[in-house]
Parts: C-alpha cells; structure tokens; sequence
C-alpha cells in the first residue's frame, strides 16, 4: 500500500539529518561522562561479563564474542565491532587495557590484527571495576534493538575511566579528543573533590601532572596551556619522542629512539626520515628500526661533528618524532547531553554517578536482607512452636492458611516454613538462624547510614579508592609520560647548519673572477701559482662570503656556489645584481670582525661585519658616496695605526681610535685631498713593527714612521725613498 507525503522537502531533510546527528552524538561517537565508554565499547565488555570471561576464566574466540555482541546489542558490522575490542587489547592504544588478547592484535607499525576467528579475548582485571553493583539495580537496563534483551545504560564504574583512558570520536558537528591519564593522581583529585566539592583548578593543578599516555613521550605544556585545557576543556599540546645518545668508536655516535609519540604509527615515522634522506634534507647517513617489544629507531649521522641536539631538532622539526595534540573534552551528560567540560565538572558528574550506584546497590541489598530478616524471624517462629507446626502441617488439609491465622505469619514466611527440609530443624539450625539475623542487622544498620549520611557515603567511596590504588599493580601507576613545562629544543633551527662544513679558500683575479680551491691556503702560496690573484679568503662551507664593490655595496655570496676543481672561474656578476662598472675592492668571509672602508676621495671608516649580511642578491649600501667618488679598499682591521698614500705621494699615519665606528655613512677625511689628488692606497699598522711594502720583486722596509705621524685629515708628507711608483704597499 503506497501513502503520499505532502510535505517541504526542506522540512524533511532537515528533520530526518537532524535524527541522524543526535543518533551519531548520542549513540555512536561521544563517550558517557559517567563510565567513560562509547555504546560499542559498553556492549563489548557487557557481552564478555554474560559470558562470564573474567581475568580468572580461559580464552573465548574473539569471533565468538563478536558474534554475541553483534546478534544480542549492536546491529553493526563485524569488522566494526571487532575493530573496538582490538583497539581496547592494544596496550599501546588504551593506557590500561580493558581486553586480555591472545593472538596477533596489531602493533605500533600499523599492521593489521589477524582475523577475529584466529584470535582469543577475555576481560582485564582492571574491567572489574566496571560491573560493582551491575546485578544489584545500581544502574538502569534498556531494552535492546530488538527487545528481546536487555542491556545496560551506563556501566556502574568504580573508576573515572573517561580520563584514565581517555576517548577520540568523530560525531555530526562535533568531536571529542579526551588524552588518557595517570590512575593515581586522578584518584588524589577525587579524594580532595569528595572533601571539598567546591575545590579550585589552582588545587587540583598541583595533583594532576597533565596527561599521561601509554607510549610515553614528552608532553610541552605550559601553565597557561594547562589551564586552558583543564578548566575549558579546550587546548592543544606538543607531544615529543625520547631519544638518547649511544657513542660509538672513532667519536662517532648515533641516536636511540625509544619513545614516540601518542597514535603515531612508527613505520610512518621511518618512512619520513627515509625521505628526507633521500632528498638529502637532513644530515642522517641512515635510518635502523631495531624494535622489539620495545621501540628503538637509530638514526646514523653523517658525521661527528654534527650536534645531536641540533639533529634531533631537526627531525622533531620535519618528522612525527613531535607532534601537537589537540585536546577537546567533549562528552554525554548522563549519557544524553553533548556538553563541552572542564576536568572538575567531569570528575564530579563522575562522583555523582557513583554516589547513585552505592545508594542503588545499597537500596537493592536493603530490600534483600529484610526480605531474609522476614524468613528468619519465621523461622525462629518455627522452633518456637515446632510441634504445634509440625501438627497443623500433617493433619490439616490446607496447612498454610491454618498457619497463616495461627501466627500471623507473612506469606513469604510461610512459604519458607513450608519448604525446610526436616534436617535444618536441627537444634544447632536455631543458634545459627539468631547468629545471622544479628549479623544482617548490622549490615542493614550499615548499608542505612550508607544511604542516608553524606559523611558516611564519602568516606566510603575515599577508602575504595584509596583500596583501588593499592590494589593496583605499580608498573600501572607509574607514570610514563614526562610533563616539561617549556620546551628544550629549537623550531628555527636551520638545515644548513647541518650541511658538512669543509675548508675552502676563495680567489679573485684582476678580472673579477671568482674560484674556489678545498682547505685553507695561504695567500703567498696562491701568488706563487697565479700572479692575476687581487684578494683571497680563508672560510669555511657555513660561512658566507662578504664582496665588497666600488660602488659601495656589499654583497652575501654562498662559496658552495663558486665554481672548483677544473671549472672555469666565473666572474663575480653572475653572483649578484651589480653596476656594470663596479670593480671588487674587498673579499672578507662573514666569521671575522672589524673592517676599515676607503673611498677615493679619502674618506673612510670602521665598521663590522654583522651588519653586511644580506640574503637579497641585490647586496646592501654601506658606503654613501658624493662627488662622483668610489670605494677603493675594504680590508680586515688587525692593527692600531692607518697608513694613508695619496696620487701625488703624500703619506700619513694615525691612530684608528681617531675614526667613527659606523653601520654604514659616508666616513670622515682621513688625508687631505687637493685638487687632481686621491687617495691610492692605505695599510694598517702597529708603529712598533714599522712598515714594509714591495718594489717589483724585492720587499721594503721601514722601521720608524714617527715622521708620518700626524692627525687624521692631514696633508701628510713626502712618501719614504725607494717607494715604488704605483703608489700601492703590495704591487
């Protein structure tokens, strides 16, 4: 039979996606606040307690369990279902394992399990703690999907287990990303919750550490960030592998992975690093996953020189050896509201719920020790009067209304009476029955005050907890994840520090060609080979090479760059954007300090070499010229005394503390400059060690140069005998 809907498409689509959402919030993706479990996961453990398979029973074949799973609660897939009870087998997944596995469940690597018909389950000890009260009304049952069972709405747990395990789910609009944390400290916050509800995150922060996760790792949080994450259940941290350094001989070392970050698959790790190896990205000769039960990833560097701090700064930087958790404390008020929460409000709707399963299960226990109470009163009735009982039961046809009227009797004592067996008429029987009624009685007195005084309730659930954590094994308490409130290691560390740092000597000849040879050679020493050769420089491949041209610029150059071996030079325009007229007046490597710059027109100053770094190829104005002058000479300042020679053989000497030390500017006269005059040449010197130059091949020197001393700005006088014509101090 076919029925129409007249209805807005609008209106149905948003009714029934609407449904859809709240089924996926409610009874998929978001995990209760009060057990801590997802409606799956609930069901799994539920299964697993009716088919009775406690820490203390044998095996069941996991394809059993899912199958009751799937047939009785949850009308899902089985590869779902299954893929639930691995994830709570995996002692690396859940930071206490709720699922003893026997088989194949996975690994760290991102394998796969083995199929559920291969692999055998049975419930944790630590599960135990979920059922308390579970068959004595501590919580609700439901009905299932089909009504033929029912199930639980909420497990009756002893234990927070939303935190200590924690949760991560997708639902229609939200999510929730709950880290796991350590059992004990979580206990210590219930403990001071239950003495003072109305307890501060600045109290609970000095208990809880922050997250505590099965892999272990180095949490980064701050003390803004915890409190953040804490109080608004909102934040993000940086999760860190462990390393440590094992030396090796010759001064070699490599570095020992141990821990890795939480839900990060290690094969993916290696593969990064594999990578970037290849691609030549990171200093690492190779890449050696040594695992067993226990994670251990060697990385090789290239070399020894590298810092292994440095190194790992590096893979933290480029690789999921550090990652950034994202944390969002989403989860079901009384297993219906989606609510966004704080750690406090969590651990108290947790105490809540347990505070309504001990009252429940204490309810249920009441009712049961008066219903016996009731039985045994009766049957202190029949001892009273055993042979009148045994008379009425014998001769009268209806012996239980008869006993009914007799003795006012209820008629569940009657019915008890009725069906004792002649043995337990024994007179040891009544001393036992007087013995257990007074033991009842105070377990009635008890189980009231349970009830009914609030002092009496939290110090109840204090003492089980503080049980619990004594019951629990150490190596589960202990922590595993260490919290660094600040980071140790750099995000701007630079790979090019990584690169292999050679000796390289870098020439200029006379055309402004530019080479490269390897190791550090002496200026003389390249003379000897090429007399072309202006200037040289000593560095090392991490250094740059500062070119100083006429102009007044100064450019940065890489020496990696600079051709070698049996390459043709090349000239220093193909470097950087120049004038097409500037000449190269200075070649100095960035590691060195003061420098002195000169201009044509005898200007000069002193400067340092940290400000004339620059990445930009179009380089950087030092030197601000006027008058259509030029930088004639940049050179590295050692000495205490300037030595200045003019075209028209004017020198003069003066002390260096007599010049400004500038960023850059246009200097101040160091020599007197007269018409059709300039400035050729200048040299720094110390008095005391006089001063030499060169006159073809043969070399000059002149021990005193008091003559020449002056101020800065003189004229100086006339150039020593025997000064060569070019008026330069090296030809």
């Amino acid at each position: 039979m076919n029925k129409l809907f007249k209805k807005n498409i609008d209106d149905i689509l948003s009714q029934k996606y609407l449904s859809y959402a709240i089924s996926t919030i409610v009874s998929r993706s978001l995990p209760d606040v009060r057990d801590g479990l997802k409606p799956v996961h609930r069901r799994i453990i539920y299964s697993m307690y009716q088919l009775k398979l406690f820490d203390s029973s044998s095996y069941k074949k996991s394809a059993r369990i899912v199958g009751d799973v799937m047939g009785k609660f949850h009308p899902h897939g089985d590869q779902a279902i299954y893929d639930s009870l691995v994830r709570m087998a995996q002692d690396f997944s859940t930071r206490i394992k709720l699922i003893d596995g026997q088989g194949n469940f996975g690994n760290i690597d991102g394998d796969n399990p083995a199929a559920m018909r291969y692999t055998e389950a049975r419930l944790e000890h630590y599960t135990n703690y979920f059922f308390d009260g579970l068959e004595e009304n501590a919580v609700d049952f439901k009905e299932n999907y089909d009504g033929q069972n029912l199930e639980p709405e909420v497990l009756p747990s002893k234990l927070p287990n939303i935190l200590i395990n924690g949760s991560m789910g997708i639902a229609v609009g939200m999510a929730t990303n709950i880290p796991p944390h350590n059992i004990s400290e979580l206990i210590d916050c219930l403990i001071l919750l239950i003495k003072n509800p109305k307890t501060n995150f600045t109290q609970i922060n000095k208990l809880l550490n922050g997250p505590d996760f099965p892999t272990g790792g180095e949490v980064i949080l701050s003390n803004s960030e915890k409190k953040e994450i804490y109080s608004k259940g909102k934040g993000s941290f940086i999760i860190n592998s462990k390393w440590k350094k094992e030396d090796l001989k010759n001064g070699m070392y490599q570095i020992i992975i141990y821990e890795i970050p939480y839900q990060v698959n290690k094969i993916k790790i290696i593969e990064q690093l594999a990578n970037f190896i290849n691609t030549k990205k990171i200093p690492l000769d190779d890449i050696v996953d040594e695992s067993d039960e226990n994670i251990r990833i060697v990385l090789k560097p290239k070399n020894r020189n590298i810092d292994p701090k440095k190194l790992i700064e590096i893979c933290f930087k480029l690789s999921d050896l550090s990652t950034r958790y994202s944390c969002n404390f989403n989860v079901l008020i009384d297993g219906t509201i989606p609510k966004q929460i704080g750690i406090i409000e969590i651990l108290l709707n947790f105490l809540d719920h347990r505070k309504n399963s001990i009252k429940r299960k204490s309810e249920f226990n009441i009712n049961k020790i008066k219903k016996r109470l009731e039985i045994l009163k009766g049957f202190q009735i029949v001892f009273k009067n055993l042979d009148r009982i045994i008379k009425i039961i014998r001769t009268k046809d209806e012996p239980k209304k008869e006993l009914l009227r007799k003795f006012k009797l209820s008629e569940l004592q009657v019915d008890s009476i009725l069906s004792m067996r002649l043995g337990s008429l024994k007179k040891i029987d009544e001393k036992n029955i007087n013995q257990e009624i007074n033991i009842l009685n105070k377990d009635l007195k008890y189980l009231k005050n349970l009830i009914t005084n609030k002092k009496s309730l939290d110090n109840f659930i204090s003492e089980e907890l503080k049980n619990i954590n004594n019951e629990i094994h150490s190596l589960i308490k202990e922590r595993k994840t260490v919290i660094l409130k600040e980071s140790n290691y750099s995000s701007d560390v630079n790979i090019d520090e990584f690169k292999e740092v050679e000796k390289f000597t870098i020439v200029i000849d006379k055309e402004f060609n530019l080479k490269r040879f390897k190791d550090h050679i002496e200026f003389e020493d390249l003379k000897k080979n090429n007399k072309d050769i202006l200037y040289s420089s000593q560095l090392l491949s991490n250094q740059k090479l500062l070119l100083f041209v006429s102009s007044g610029k100064v450019f940065s150059i890489d020496p990696n760059a600079i051709p070698s071996g049996n390459s043709n030079p090349k000239s220093f325009i193909y470097f950087v954007d120049s004038m097409p007229n500037d000449k190269v007046v200075g070649l100095i490597d960035s590691s060195k300090n003061k420098i002195f710059a000169a201009s044509k027109n005898g200007k000069g100053f002193i400067s340092y070499i940290e400000y004339f770094i620059t990445n930009q190829r179009k380089g950087k104005q030092f030197f601000n010229l006027k008058n259509n002058d030029s930088v004639i000479k940049v050179f590295l300042l050692e000495k205490s005394h300037i030595v200045c020679v003019t075209k028209l053989q004017k020198m003069l000497a003066f002390d260096i503390s007599l010049i400004p030390e500038l960023q850059k500017g246009s200097g101040v006269q160091l020599i007197k400059i007269k018409e059709k005059d300039y400035l050729s040449d200048l040299v720094d010197l110390n008095p005391e060690e006089g001063l030499t130059w060169n006159t073809g091949s043969k070399n000059r020197k002149l021990d005193k140069i008091d003559f020449w001393l002056g101020k800065r700005a003189q004229s100086g006088k006339k150039i020593p005998k025997f000064f060569n014509k070019n008026l330069k101090f090296s030809e």
